[in-house]
């Protein structure tokens, strides 16, 4: 494409595009679109993805921050039924505008690695509207979000996924294949909303219980926990209490947020 060789990724907006269309067949079989879908897309770039996604799907609404790409792709676009651009940021989009109630919107996108957390917790926040999300994430950072007491990666986030999302590392993905280059590898992951409502007061004290287990987690639960519950409540809950947080399995934590709210 002429145009895109006038356009150098930005540094600023956390650009890596993908050109490589073998991967790009690859993740959008991977996404396995439907015809009756509804997409939103983060981040487009220059439209790679967005042109498969658009030919399976019912629309796609691509959200695009850098209006100097604006022009490419309402040009490589301007004929096609369903596709909507908005430039804007993302983390002040309003899902709601295009959604057709609970559970119908399917998210896509190659992420910036500096947004990656943020773009996560506004998907949080818009749960209740969201089939799936597929994100390109940093290999590290899908790593974390996919871990569990027995991986390395474990920690806060792991649980706040395994609590919200089924969360599944569909490909890693070499540095090579993004325009320009990062310096790590990235991973092609799948979130899927594991409940049909979302429990606004449980989810935020089971980050209570997160955020004072792993601000010491190299102490023995118990000791920490002491601060917060009786010796006698932390019992009933049937956990080891001598465990670290990192060796807390989700279900165990989900505990520990119940009795936040029992002695609330």
């Amino acid at each position: 494409m002429k145009e895109f060789k006038k356009l150098s990724p930005k540094k600023k907006f956390g650009q890596n595009f993908i050109e490589d269309q073998v991967l790009l067949n690859e993740l959008v079989d991977l996404i396995e679109i439907e015809k009756k879908d509804i997409f939103v897309e983060i981040g487009p770039g220059t439209g790679n993805l967005t042109e498969l996604i658009i030919n399976k799907s019912t629309s796609c609404t691509s959200v695009e921050i850098d209006r100097n790409l604006v022009p490419l792709l309402e040009k490589r676009f301007k004929n096609i039924k369903g596709f909507k651009l908005i430039n804007r940021d993302v983390l002040s989009f309003d899902i709601n505008t295009i959604s057709e109630g609970e559970k119908s919107i399917r998210i896509a996108g190659n992420l910036p690695y500096n947004l990656s957390s943020p773009i996560l917790e506004w998907s949080i926040k818009n749960i209740n509207t969201i089939i799936d999300m597929h994100f390109m994430l940093q290999k590290e950072f899908a790593e974390r979000c996919a871990g569990n007491e027995n991986s390395k990666s474990y920690g806060k986030l792991s649980v706040i996924c395994d609590y919200l999302f089924e969360v599944s590392i569909l490909k890693d993905v070499d540095k090579s294949f993004f325009i320009p280059p990062p310096k790590v590898d990235s991973a092609f992951v799948r979130f899927k909303p594991k409940r049909k409502t979302f429990n606004e007061i449980e989810f935020v004290n089971l980050k209570k219980i997160l955020n004072l287990l792993f601000n010491a987690k190299r102490k023995k639960i118990k000791k920490t926990l002491l601060s917060l519950f009786s010796e006698k409540d932390l019992e009933s809950t049937g956990i080891n209490l001598n465990l670290r947080p990192d060796e807390l399995n989700t279900a165990s934590f989900i505990k520990l947020s119940k009795l936040i709210k029992n002695n609330g």
